[in-house]
């Protein structure tokens, strides 16, 4: 299979072992001069000598590993490359996020008004941060949600500027330079390879020529898309008014991800404080209605503070209530409101009588 270059059975990990596994510079010596037959020998020696026969073993094996391993490297790289660059292209495109941050200048120079950081012209991006930092007497609301307001009252396309940072905070962690360098490293190798094979046996470069070229294409179109990112992240630099060799293409990206998960926790958060402040109002106005109808008469009027309840007496009242098919039910005078009656004539006689007796 060695000799063959079949890695049907070798996967990268089995190569790695297969490669620290070979025999030694001394080890090879010893077993060219071992006289026993080659029965005699124990497998690990019979497998080294089988190895021995295959010429330049130790270059197919290395070129067997380099071509697995470009392949899994490249399969890797290239789909991080292409998000790393589209994330640079949203940023420099977005037409929603200079817009935001226009409206964050005004409120910042407004409120800095008369300080020397009043009148400033821009900001660096880990300001965007910082918008939850400042806090108005509730503690739970901050500059980011009273901006948001805003934005919800007289800007609401700004309320999609999270599904425009989408991808920025989907390649967040991950780091340029280092997709960079092993791309490089490999590539590297690959070339070196190349070099080692074009001086060795010519069954060797009819087996790996190809494969080999292959490889260095396609980590050369990897290393294209790298310099493509770089002329990006000097665009980015620029238009954040960042220094070039100082802008971390990481530190962007992660700043935005953070942002736009401020934005979204912060709207939500603005949601659940309107729906809370609804359903206190729906609730106040159950308990006004309730003490409306609890304040109601038996007449059905509505009595207010310092009015007096109408008397039964009353004859508009009364007739009201027939009217209705009330049920009328019997009241009793106040002693204060009784009008007093004159006595009838044999109350007084007698009473004359009683005063002629006394007398």
């Amino acid at each position: 299979m060695i000799q063959k270059g079949d890695t049907s059975k070798f996967d990268a990990e089995a190569l790695k072992q297969l490669i620290k596994l070979l025999p030694e510079k001394h080890e090879i010596e010893s077993l060219k001069s071992c006289k026993k037959a080659k029965s005699e020998l124990a497998n690990a020696d019979q497998f080294y000598l089988l190895l021995l026969s295959v010429p330049s073993y130790s270059m197919r094996i290395q070129c067997m590993l380099l071509c697995e391993e470009t392949r899994i490297l490249l399969d890797m790289l290239r789909p991080k490359a292409q998000m790393i660059r589209i994330a640079c292209e949203t940023l420099l495109t977005s037409r929603r996020l200079p817009i935001f941050c226009w409206l964050i200048l005004k409120v910042g120079n407004f409120l800095n008004y008369g300080r020397h950081t009043g009148d400033a012209g821009g900001f660096k991006m880990s300001t965007l941060l910082k918008l939850t930092d400042t806090k108005a007497n509730q503690n739970s609301i901050t500059l980011l949600h009273h901006i948001l307001e805003e934005v919800e009252k007289n800007h609401t396309d700004l309320l999609q500027l999270p599904s425009d940072l989408d991808c920025v905070a989907k390649i967040a962690g991950i780091n340029f330079e280092v997709v960079k360098a092993e791309a490089g490293a490999n590539i590297k190798k690959l070339l070196e390879t190349e070099h080692n094979i074009a001086s060795s046996v010519d069954d060797l470069k009819v087996q790996y020529g190809k494969s080999i070229q292959d490889s260095i294409k396609a980590s050369k179109e990897l290393e294209e898309e790298i310099d493509t990112i770089e002329k990006k992240k000097a665009e980015l630099a620029d238009y954040l008014c960042e220094d070039r060799n100082m802008l971390s293409l990481e530190d962007v990206f992660n700043t935005m991800k953070t942002f736009r998960d401020l934005f979204i926790k912060a709207r939500k958060e603005n949601q659940e404080r309107k729906e809370q402040a609804a359903k206190a109002e729906k609730r106040k106005k159950l308990l006004a209605e309730e003490e409306a109808k609890r304040q109601k008469g038996e007449c059905g009027i509505i009595i207010r503070k310092g009015d007096v309840k109408p008397e039964a007496g009353d004859i508009s009242a009364l007739l009201a209530d027939i009217r209705k098919g009330s049920k009328l039910q019997r009241t009793h005078r106040n002693v204060s409101e009784t009008k007093i009656l004159p006595k009838t004539t044999t109350e007084t006689a007698k009473t004359v009588d009683q005063s002629s007796c006394i007398l």
